[in-house]
């Protein structure tokens, strides 16, 4: 009897007890396998995404279409799918440019050698750059940045990867005033972040004309560092405009929290990279993952080095076009 009503059951025969558990530990079977095929298939959707691009711009146009609330925002604001799409497809690879520098960097770890032989390719090596800076000047700087081993490489890629397959997940552009903006849960922030780089374009042309880096650079640099605030403080210490680490800030010998200073030591310290690897490429890796993870060859596999060097070229075109309209205008002035 206290079996039969530890198991909720009426006076049944031996038998009929030994049916219903069978019974129900079918069911409880039943179930479990059902989470289990849902996980997978997840899984399988996830990796489709990821590695069959058809599949995965289809999912993004899905997404894009599902118009998310507009009960906190604006009464102007309007749903922008076009430019939405866009986005999530450029988090979708950085999902992938993470996975395939984690896979790469595995297989270097495992001894295949030749998988650092392969080298990449900016889309503006021929920047007009100038690298004439004094010799001394080469000399002495600290590298701020911590040379990364394998594991620290592979945990910021994956982490940096999950962050963006969510914002590819759940991101949408709408446009206020005719301003495309990004909105993520209760977050709105600038889609477009030009204006607020070419508040400061006095500075860049200053700082341009004194070390000799041509203004779009320091204005991409910008806008990928601190998207032109100079308030700006990020996780690992970097300060204002120009993100400087606070013992590169000290070696040049400028107030990070001042942003005239921010941009005159980024620049200088941009020439001096320049100078240092004489390709931009390598310049620009240098000033995200710090001269030695570009001395060493990590930087091939630090998937935010390798989204930033992706990204900046494409700013530093946008900023040519801007940077040449304003000498225009100013020539008929």
């Amino acid at each position: 009897m206290e079996f039969t009503r530890a198991l909720n059951l009426p006076a049944l025969s031996l038998y009929e007890r030994v049916r219903v558990l069978k019974i129900n530990w079918k069911h409880k079977l039943t179930w479990l396998i059902d989470i289990r095929t849902v996980w997978l298939l997840l899984l399988l959707c996830f990796f489709m995404m990821i590695y069959y691009e058809p599949f995965g711009n289809k999912v993004i146009t899905f997404l894009a279409g599902v118009e998310p609330p507009f009960s906190e925002l604006p009464p102007k604001a309007k749903f922008d799918e076009k430019t939405t799409i866009v986005y999530k497809r450029e988090k979708l690879t950085v999902v992938r440019t993470n996975l395939k520098n984690s896979v790469l960097l595995i297989k270097k770890s495992l001894g295949f050698s030749d998988v650092a032989e392969g080298k990449l390719v900016s889309a503006v090596d021929s920047m007009p750059v100038s690298r004439k800076i004094e010799g001394d000047f080469l000399r002495g700087q600290p590298d701020t940045r911590h040379v990364e081993d394998t594991w620290d490489i592979l945990k910021d890629n994956l982490i940096d990867a999950g962050k963006a397959f969510g914002e590819a997940l759940m991101v949408r552009i709408v446009t206020i005033d005719n301003k495309p903006m990004i909105v993520e849960n209760d977050r709105i922030v600038p889609y477009d972040r030009t204006d607020r780089i070419l508040r400061w374009a006095d500075e860049i042309e200053k700082a341009s004309r004194k070390y000799g880096v041509a203004p779009e650079i320091i204005a991409a640099v910008m806008e990928q560092e601190s998207g032109g605030d100079p308030q700006a403080v990020s996780h690992a210490g970097a300060i204002g405009l120009m993100q400087l680490m606070p013992s590169t800030a000290r070696w040049l010998g400028v107030n990070p929290y001042n942003a005239k200073e921010n941009i005159d030591g980024g620049t200088r310290y941009l020439a001096r990279l320049l100078a240092q690897f004489g390709s931009l490429e390598q310049a620009l890796a240098a000033y995200n993952a710090g001269p030695g993870n570009v001395i060493n060859g990590n930087y091939l596999y630090i998937s935010e080095t390798q989204n930033y060097i992706r990204n900046v070229p494409r700013l530093i075109l946008k900023y040519k076009q801007k940077f040449s309209t304003m000498e225009v205008n100013a020539q008929k002035q």
